[in-house]
């Protein structure tokens, strides 16, 4: 049925309705994603926020944003602003495992949901609703996070990924025709788990030399590289490192060790003094540290525009402008998170005013609010020890009211945390409130490596 033509289906919508009623019926009840008969091709813009994409999806009939990450085989929710908005169908309860060092999480199986992303459809997907509301992108992105999807979606289609431009390109896997492009990179994609998590095979720059390393193809990681040590491989952090919060896992944080590598490869892509992160042994017990090696995070696979394609299993690799950016890690020592709203009465014109998150209102509205309107709170989610603004008297908890004479509420979350990568040497000025105090601070940002 999936193969039909499209001169038999307008036989079909033209001379025999019982007929293609029933065809639609089919089609209405597919597990996979498809394009409309007759499309080839659709185009999705995304948000590029902390190295991740985020694309809008609807889920019966509920718009949601979502990470579009390689790295999970299954459809998660895990954080709806109004659950009672959303209708989950067939649901039965079970219990999921990932990465961290805690008790499985306590989630909802869900079957026979229909979801569309762009102009493509399923209308059979099984989808998994994780409770623990602890487990939130949304803090640490500045806008609603509701879910991940990954293979899912990728199995179906050949998407063209263009970073630069902020667009993915969907087209039907049949219909694909791959150009020449002498200044790409294509390789093989392994698939493993089920055959639904993909692996690429790069080069790294160990103590050994230059090594294969097999790694997770993971773009729902903002990092570079993870990588798991391996001393048979000279696969372990340089002296040169440091210990830091590396992320949370659905069983919990994780911690381990961060530093640069001297050189890393993708194809004959070279990159230079690369951020790499290793977690400590305890977070990864279960993985075979013969198959996979570490993971491929989004603050390189940024650097290229990608061509991933599932059905051929294969990856093609572009660099674009991205590609020659610094490797840098956060210089002042401090994670910043969005907490919510602060109400605020005297409205000025050039504010970023918010009834929702990042949602811009016109003035008019606002008085309709009593000239009341929202805005963003940043806080303080961890101080690194001995950081530029540990030192300085920067506390976990304080609410960030100024940064460099500018409100914070005017910054998005992305481009306040960006102040803090690129400039060694740099001042930064911030006003906060700790316990109903306003209090100034000030220090220099300071590389953590050399």
């Amino acid at each position: 049925m999936k193969n039909l033509l499209p001169d038999l289906y307008n036989f079909f919508k033209n001379k025999i309705l019982v007929l293609f009623l029933f065809f639609n019926i089919a089609f209405y009840a597919q597990k996979d994603f498809r394009l409309p008969i007759g499309k080839k091709s659709d185009k999705i813009k995304f948000e590029l926020a902390n190295n991740l994409i985020v694309i809008p999806i609807v889920v019966n009939g509920v718009e949601l944003s979502f990470i579009l990450d390689t790295g999970v085989g299954s459809t998660i929710i895990f954080s709806v602003d109004n659950k009672s908005t959303l209708e989950l169908k067939n649901a039965s309860k079970i219990y999921l495992r990932g990465l961290g060092d805690g008790e499985p999480v306590e989630a909802i199986k869900s079957m026979n949901n229909e979801v569309r992303i762009g102009k493509s459809i399923s209308t059979d997907h099984k989808i998994f609703l994780v409770l623990d509301e602890s487990i939130n992108f949304s803090p640490r992105m500045g806008f609603p996070i509701h879910g991940i999807i990954g293979y899912d979606f990728f199995k179906n289609f050949v998407l063209d990924i263009n970073y630069s431009k902020k667009v993915i390109k969907v087209y039907d896997p049949k219909q694909y025709e791959y150009k020449d492009c002498k200044k790409c990179y294509q390789t093989n994609i392994a698939f493993r788990n089920k055959k639904r998590r993909p692996y690429i095979t790069a080069q790294y720059h160990s103590a050994n030399g230059l090594v294969d390393v097999d790694l997770l193809l993971d773009s729902g990681s903002s990092s570079s590289l993870w990588l798991f040590e391996n001393k048979a491989k000279g696969i372990y952090a340089s002296d040169n490192s440091f210990r830091d919060f590396l992320g949370k896992g659905f069983n919990g944080d994780i911690y381990g060790l961060k530093t640069k590598i001297k050189e890393f490869r993708i194809g004959d892509f070279k990159m230079k003094e690369v951020t790499a992160s290793f977690p400590d042994s305890i977070y990864i017990q279960g993985v075979s540290l013969n198959n996979r090696q570490g993971s491929l995070g989004g603050s390189i696979l940024r650097r290229f525009n990608l061509i991933v394609d599932y059905p051929h299993q294969k990856i093609s690799f572009k660099k674009n402008s991205f590609f020659n950016k610094p490797f840098n890690y956060n210089m002042s020592g401090i994670t910043i998170q969005h907490t919510g709203f602060t109400a605020v009465k005297n409205y000025q014109e050039n504010d970023r005013v918010y009834l929702g998150i990042n949602k811009v209102v016109s003035k008019k509205t606002i008085e309709l609010f009593n000239n009341f309107v929202l805005h963003p709170k940043y806080e303080i989610l961890d101080v690194r020890s001995n950081s530029p603004a540990d030192l300085a008297g920067l506390k976990k908890g304080d609410i960030i009211l100024q940064v460099n004479g500018k409100s914070a509420h005017n910054y998005k979350l992305s481009d306040l945390n960006e102040l803090f990568y690129f400039e060694s040497g740099k001042k930064i000025k911030m006003k906060i409130k700790r316990l109903g105090m306003e209090i100034n601070y000030q220090f220099l940002l300071k590389k953590v490596l050399f």
